[in-house]
């Protein structure tokens, strides 16, 4: 396993190379996931890793499709748009680790519930079971942002990102 050009983000090499996130939650996945223990360089620690499968999210596969700049990193605060039942979600809090924070907001209280589920065990995960086209009803939970990160397939997706910034 070797790192990415993005940070936080990890290529597992073999047979098929596999974009891979560093487990915030070690022995746990959030949607069936493949997870790959590997050894740290001085081979006392083992790190897990969670494959990150592109075909399931619109930001991994943009990050195998080459993306030139991705401003998720580690420590980054990110208001992530959309977030629906966490499976992106996920990998962004493991992408800006402990020091970084993730508000996922999410209309769908079936959804929502899902994504309250799996962030109880992820401390840097907010979740908002909230409309992101009413966002005067949870900016008072959020501190500025760096990122902002839209899944939303609405019309006015770009109004509702504008009313967020």
């Amino acid at each position: 396993i070797e790192p990415h050009r993005h940070e936080g983000v990890f290529v597992s090499k073999g047979k098929d190379d596999s974009l891979v996130t560093k487990n915030m939650v070690p022995g746990e996945s959030v949607y069936g996931e493949k997870r790959l223990v590997a050894e740290s360089e001085d081979k006392e620690v083992k790190i897990e890793y969670r494959v990150w499968n592109p075909f399931r999210s619109k930001l991994g596969a943009a990050i195998v499709g080459g993306i030139g700049a991705m401003p998720i990193k580690p420590g980054s605060k990110v208001l992530y748009l959309g977030a629906a039942s966490g499976t992106t979600v996920s990998h962004v809090s493991d992408m800006v680790g402990p020091e970084g924070v993730v508000y996922a907001v999410e209309f769908s209280h079936r959804s929502g519930r899902d994504l309250t589920n799996m962030s109880k065990r992820r401390a840097n995960i907010v979740p908002i079971v909230e409309d992101a086209r009413q966002p005067q009803r949870y900016r008072m939970l959020i501190g500025m942002v760096d990122v902002i990160f839209s899944d939303v397939a609405q019309p006015d997706q770009a109004r509702i990102v504008t009313h967020n910034a």
